[in-house]
């Protein structure tokens, strides 16, 4: 007798293979609009203390507490990444708003450098965005021998990463001794720059391949686990999102100052 529950069992699978990876890239597209959301909100107050209230220090000091909220959001996302899973869906959404809060702060202050500049701002995002649909359609057509060269390469372009920027302490420290200025070690910026777009274009590659191939580890059963498997993924695929984004912005401001 033919076994038609394979056929079923297949369909359900399919179906909620794409409801994973749809999902994932809703909540990572959303997550994404509302930092954007932010930071043009930010981006007005800061600029406001610059031009309407004259505010000059406290723009220094909102400037400080921006680039220091986007380090703590970033290692502090790392942090929390690890047990995210196991936590209930109303703490992974806690923590994902909250990621979003300290992104989009940050994000105000590019937004504020960008104020005359309209052009670049949009570039960025068209970048960002072309760069990450490009990775996530080479991330879904990957195969397993692929994808597991490519967590290597991964591996060993962040320890390389971790190299060169042990190795900035020397130009650094060559600069405060001798009194001159960083011109003579820019090649260590672009390094950095080009190893930071590698591992996070890559990583939202393999992001991609993850969730493509997840459907087949669960049973059609599972709503609370494929809610947070979504919510999990989608905030992984953000954060790599958030890094290429301030990779490319960096981009963007150190080439416009030269």
């Amino acid at each position: 007798m033919e076994n038609t529950n394979v056929g079923y069992n297949y369909k359900i699978l399919s179906t909620k293979h794409g409801s994973i990876l749809t999902r994932s890239f809703l909540v990572t597209g959303v997550s994404f609009l509302l930092i954007a959301l932010i930071g043009y909100a930010f981006g007005i107050l800061f600029n406001k203390c610059v031009y309407e209230w004259h505010y000059f220090q406290a723009v220094s000091s909102l400037y400080m507490i921006s680039i220091l909220i986007v380090f703590i959001s970033i290692f502090g996302s790392m942090v929390v990444m690890r047990n995210l899973f196991t936590q209930s869906t109303w703490k992974i959404v806690l923590w994902i708003l909250l990621y979003c809060l300290g992104e989009g702060i940050g994000c105000g202050m590019l937004f504020s450098l960008f104020t005359s500049d309209s052009y670049s701002m949009i570039l960025i995002f068209a970048v960002c965005g072309v760069v990450f649909g490009m990775c996530a359609l080479i991330g879904y057509f990957l195969n397993m021998k692929a994808a597991f060269g490519l967590a290597k390469l991964l591996r060993i372009a962040w320890t390389c990463m971790l190299f060169v920027m042990f190795l900035m302490f020397i130009p650094m420290t060559i600069m405060l001794v001798s009194g001159t200025t960083m011109w003579g070690f820019q090649w260590y910026y672009w390094l950095i720059l080009g190893l930071s777009a590698f591992l996070f274009m890559g990583y939202i590659s393999f992001d991609v391949w993850m969730i493509s191939n997840t459907a087949q580890f669960l049973n059609a059963g599972e709503d609370r686990a494929t809610n947070n498997l979504v919510l999990y993924f989608g905030y992984k695929l953000l954060i790599d999102l958030m890094g290429l984004f301030w990779t490319i912005a960096t981009f963007f401001i150190r080439f416009g100052r030269r």
